[in-house]
């Protein structure tokens, strides 16, 4: 009995082969309607083939989105923010500043015998002399905002590097899909030609068992490509900072 899988929809001869023999049973109508069953059942390995025929992504959008949504970048985005509000903060600093403290008790033994007690202060402080501390924070504060920015053009080019890398590696990817698609319509169509001269008498089923085998290469070159073509999707989710929301569950 042959054997036939599927990669997707369609069906894929294996090629000759013998299965080894199983124990004789005592024949019954269950047992004939299983082998029945068996010998008409449709294996599914994948989904349609056709789910790779997507548009190739526009290249300046999908760094603008890695840009917009990498954790990276709003870190270093966060950074920056808190250092300029360190060099405000250290350059409001020198100007003067009014205080105003204010307490009231009320102090006794008892409630009929007690007092209300209140305390208020108003200070105001002038900073003259602060031995350059002040120009010293907002230098310092000035040099962090100068390395963050750094980094964040660095980062920004490595983004950029990765999302090109991952387009013009899905572009490839889709390419071979499409060659090793080809290749198996075109043995199909071998093995289709092969069987039909063994039919006519002028071929041999030595014809038949490499046009076969030529099919399994060339399932085996679809299932390579489709592999290299999911890796190549994943690197870009990940380059555009997709990964969880393309590929959590």
């Amino acid at each position: 009995m042959g054997q036939r899988v599927g990669l997707g929809s369609e069906l894929k001869p294996l090629g000759v082969g013998a299965a080894k023999a199983s124990p004789k049973r005592a024949p019954s109508s269950d047992g004939q309607s299983c082998r029945d069953q068996t010998r008409n059942r449709r294996i599914e390995l994948a989904d349609s083939l056709s789910f790779f025929e997507t548009p190739q992504p526009d290249m300046e959008a999908s760094i603008e989105e890695g840009l917009s949504t990498r954790q990276e970048w709003k870190s270093l985005q966060e950074q920056i923010r808190a250092s300029e509000h360190d060099k405000k903060a250290a350059s409001e600093s020198r100007l003067p500043s009014l205080k105003f403290d204010g307490q009231w008790n009320y102090e006794g033994s008892s409630s009929t015998t007690g007092i209300p007690t209140y305390n208020y202060a108003l200070a105001a402080t002038m900073p003259l002399f602060t031995g350059g501390r002040i120009h010293a924070e907002m230098v310092r504060a000035d040099l962090d905002i100068q390395k963050l920015q750094q980094q964040q053009a660095d980062l920004r080019n490595q983004i950029a590097l990765d999302v090109k890398t991952a387009l013009v590696n899905l572009d490839s990817a889709r390419n071979q899909v499409r060659v090793a698609n080809l290749g198996v319509q075109l043995s199909k169509e071998e093995v289709d030609q092969a069987r039909d001269r063994f039919k006519a008498g002028v071929a041999n089923n030595i014809e038949v068992i490499q046009a076969q085998d030529s099919l399994a290469r060339a399932n085996d070159n679809q299932i390579a490509a489709l592999y290299r073509f999911n890796q190549a999707r994943a690197d870009l989710a990940r380059s555009v900072g997709q990964m969880e929301k393309v590929y959590a569950k």
